[in-house]
């Protein structure tokens, strides 16, 4: 089972208190949709898809707006529309409505049972909010790491200092980032992706991660003996 977009992954998020962008689904009144572009200043239109589909800001299918008119536009454009990538097509039924994160910063992070490691595994890059094949090697770093004692607070530091990261962004990412493999483990997930993380600035002028995509696979397949399961990690 797939799962994309924040509408159902802020909830999953909230479970482990970690930072997600402000979303309203598709049953949105106007009062709210202005509500959250008062607070924000803008939101991300982006349309509904049931299980996993790539490549929708490269083909137009998320919308922005300042003002509720424009936002209305976008909804109704994006309402229904069909998305169609490689052999797919896909149909979306509603939107949502996200709140925008201003950051100079964007993050990526995955975790996923690697069959190279045959080990849970991070995926994490400086260079967020693209897709990830378009990175060179030199700025990505995987590493596996032991089920048995989880994702730890120097895999992320590590791998960051590895990676020439900007001195600001990991101190917040490594208070935040394990809190993902508590969520990955206990809910028998396959692959966690966050693209991106945009590091915002709080009031406090601290940077604070905070999730602006969310894309899950759930492994419910208990016959195969390919993939590591939640109840095997501990």
């Amino acid at each position: 089972m797939q799962l994309t977009g924040l509408l159902w992954g802020s909830k999953l998020l909230s479970k482990v208190e970690f930072p997600h962008a402000e979303i309203l689904g598709p049953e949105a009144s106007t009062d709210e949709i202005k509500d959250l572009i008062a607070r924000h200043g803008s939101v991300f239109i982006k349309p509904i898809f049931k299980g996993g589909v790539g490549k929708k800001g490269k083909s137009g299918l998320i919308g922005r707006a300042s003002d509720i008119t424009s936002a209305l536009k976008e909804k109704e454009r994006l309402y229904f529309i069909e998305h169609v990538h490689g052999t797919s097509c896909a149909k979306a039924d509603g939107v949502t409505f996200e709140g925008a994160v201003p950051a100079e910063h964007e993050v990526y992070f995955s975790i996923a049972d690697s069959t190279v490691y045959r080990a849970p595994t991070m995926t994490i890059s400086h260079c967020g909010g693209v897709d990830i094949e378009e990175l060179g090697k030199d700025k990505i770093k995987e590493v596996p790491f032991d089920p048995l004692t989880g994702l730890k607070s120097f895999h992320v530091s590590n791998a960051l200092d590895d990676l020439g990261a900007p001195s600001g962004i990991i101190s917040p990412l490594v208070q935040n980032l394990p809190k993902l493999w508590t969520l990955f483990n206990n809910y028998g997930m396959a692959t966690l992706e966050l693209n991106p993380i945009r590091m915002m600035c709080t009031k406090g002028r601290r940077l604070l991660p905070v999730a602006c995509d969310f894309k899950g696979a759930f492994d419910i397949d208990t016959s195969s003996p390919l993939t590591t399961r939640s109840s095997n990690r501990r």
